[in-house]
């Protein structure tokens, strides 16, 4: 197999991983969530400097989003794949959306909607599984939409 052959099988490996993700959200299905990242993966949040370690961290991680925001979404606006660098991997833009009706973060429910904007940068391993998640959110839209900024 060339190494183009093997860049076009890894840039399908991600694109499904990535429309797996948004499907797991969206379906708030936080097994399908966990799914998609390798067992030893991380997700590392730049903005709060708050480091998820392990599939069953990420998955009790979509569990407390689905229960503080049970309307939870998630649009995606760009998706970027590249599998040419030491590392393949993809960047994406996405939109997240919810009504804070439920404990998030030890927050009791206010009632507030929210739609903030985000970027994640994924790095995969050999099998297409998510190893590492850097994420940067508006974490001050955030905390203004939730009434404490």
């Amino acid at each position: 197999m060339s190494r183009q052959d093997v860049g076009m099988d890894m840039r399908a490996r991600i694109q499904h991983a990535n429309d797996a993700t948004y499907a797991a959200w969206n379906a708030h299905d936080p097994d399908a969530v966990a799914a998609v990242f390798a067992l030893d993966a991380e997700i590392v949040d730049v903005t709060s400097s708050i480091v998820t370690p392990g599939r069953d961290a990420i998955r009790a991680t979509a569990v407390e989003r689905f229960t503080g925001f049970p309307d939870f979404s998630l649009e995606k606006v760009m998706l970027v794949i590249d599998v040419d660098g030491a590392v393949p991997a993809n960047a994406d833009r996405w939109i997240m959306r919810g009504t804070h009706t439920g404990v998030f973060m030890g927050l009791e429910p206010m009632g507030h909607k929210v739609e903030v904007h985000g970027a994640t940068f994924s790095e995969f391993d050999a099998d297409g599984l998510v190893a590492r998640d850097t994420h940067y959110i508006d974490l001050g839209a955030l905390l203004r939409q939730l009434g404490l900024g």
